[in-house]
């Protein structure tokens, strides 16, 4: 399946390389997952999350969000989630760097390399021990580039649901319009999106490696910690 080129430049560090390119981590090593908003420019809040690795090697990045994680994250000036400000200044409103805990259970992050979407697998009680499986989230993204320890994508803002039950839905349809109408996407960039959900659709009903259903048994190592982000004390005390 061909993939089809980047809507948005992700602003990265230099030197930083594709997924599927050595060095990799071992499995239970720390590594910072960086989701940043269309337009993205050096100095803006990103959302930063502390994952342990799941598999890193040739065919892509699969990580673990533990629930209770503290991570970096976009907020408004006052400090409410980014979610709270109307959609029609949804893209206009300046953002804020804000420490938030993840929310819920836990999360497993699938990145296949070259794609421009990543999938999200999650649980009804993926803090517990009666894990019961609610169905993947694809969040489309710029392919991700990373360095030794962190790695960078750039939201698409539309994203896809799929349930347990495999019903297929887009969601935030209503934020990509906002963001046109606000000037963060162009119409252009907005259909290269939609290419790329349909594209992401297509990989799911072709049962592609993301979607396996080992990933949908796969449980954390009871003896991996929390992992903490660098620098969260400082954000934690501004």
């Amino acid at each position: 399946m061909s993939i089809l080129p980047h809507s948005t430049p992700a602003a990265v560090p230099e030197g930083a390389r594709p997924l599927g390119v050595g060095p990799f981590l071992a499995p239970g090593e720390q590594i910072d997952w960086h989701y940043r908003a269309p337009g993205w420019q050096p100095g803006d809040p990103s959302t930063i999350s502390p994952m342990r690795v799941v598999r890193d090697d040739e065919r892509g990045l699969v990580a673990w969000l533990a629930p209770g994680t503290l991570q970096e994250a976009q907020g408004t000036v006052t400090g409410a989630r980014v979610r709270s400000i109307p959609l029609e200044r949804r893209w206009l409103d300046s953002r804020t760097r804000i420490v938030e805990e993840w929310w819920g259970g836990g999360s497993l992050r699938i990145a296949p390399v070259g794609a421009a979407w990543s999938v999200c697998l999650f649980w009804k009680h993926a803090d517990d021990v009666d894990w019961v499986f609610d169905g993947w989230y694809v969040n489309l993204e710029n392919a991700h580039l990373r360095t030794d320890r962190d790695t960078y994508s750039s939201d698409h803002i539309l994203d896809v649901w799929i349930g347990a039950d495999r019903t297929v839905h887009l969601k935030d349809e209503d934020e990509v319009v906002a963001a046109i109408g606000q000037g963060r996407l162009t119409r252009e960039q907005a259909a290269q999106i939609e290419r790329h959900a349909d594209a992401a659709i297509e990989s799911f009903h072709q049962g592609a490696w993301p979607f396996d259903p080992e990933w949908v048994a796969w449980r954390p190592d009871p003896a991996w910690t929390i992992p903490v982000l660098s620098g969260l004390d400082e954000l934690q005390r501004s």
